[in-house]
């Protein structure tokens, strides 16, 4: 099976809460479950952190292995998000936002409230823009090229239902809240992408800390370093 090391071929896959049991039906998993621990990932409808995969036999993988390399990369990521670190210092957030998705940037920082953010996010250099696209979409390619397509669509599968839950706006009706969500799920996808990668380099790692964070990083717009607070004062 690519990427998980020592798993028997024709096992069938549950993924499990840490008590082993079904997230969605609250039971032991039944059959027929799925073909490997990462289609399992994949199929979940609904995940609680820690997450597991079980077989019918009592074999049982974390999400690390489930995933196979760079899965604890992967899962050092969304571990943090499910804890939401308490922000960075001004140093700390300067050095973070500096090191952008696209390479480093010498802007001046400024940290701005969520409407403001929103009205920055609509001007941000378009060619930096380009760049940080590129670069997200690097992984997915390397990561199909290697036959590990599906280890990347579990990886951002379980990666998003967190995120989602996580970053959630408490109001349905800020639409500003919901820009800055949707721009950090985003970012999200292409840290975890890169993460799973497993090649020692992630371009989207600071900005990811910074998300974990409960920040927005923006980008350089308007003559300045962009990093926007996520929800409304």
């Amino acid at each position: 099976m690519e990427g998980v090391k020592g798993v028997a071929p024709g096992r069938m896959w549950h993924a499990v809460e840490g008590s082993g049991r079904d997230r969605l039906s609250a039971a032991s998993p039944q059959l027929p479950g799925a073909p490997s621990p990462a289609a399992a990932l994949a199929g979940a409808p609904v995940v609680t952190w820690p997450l597991h995969v079980v077989a019918p036999d009592g074999c049982r993988l974390g999400f690390a292995d489930a995933l196979g390399p760079g899965g604890e990369s992967v899962e050092r990521l969304l571990g943090r998000l499910g804890r939401r670190s308490a922000p960075a210092a001004a140093t700390e957030m300067a050095v973070r936002a500096a090191a952008t998705p696209a390479g480093p940037v010498e802007l001046p920082l400024a940290v701005v409230p969520l409407e403001e953010g929103v009205e920055c996010s609509a001007s941000v250099d378009t060619a930096w823009l380009h760049d940080v696209e590129r670069r997200r979409s690097a992984p997915r390619c390397a990561l199909l090229d290697a036959g590990r397509g599906l280890d990347l669509e579990a990886a951002l599968h379980v990666a998003m239902l967190l995120a989602t839950e996580a970053l959630d706006p408490a109001d349905d009706a800020d639409v500003h809240a919901h820009v800055a969500s949707g721009a950090q799920l985003w970012l999200l996808g292409g840290a975890v992408a890169w993460a799973l990668l497993d090649t020692g380099v992630n371009p989207f790692g600071p900005w990811a800390e910074l998300v974990v964070a409960g920040l927005w990083p923006i980008g350089p717009s308007g003559g300045r370093l962009v990093v926007s607070e996520a929800t409304a004062r």
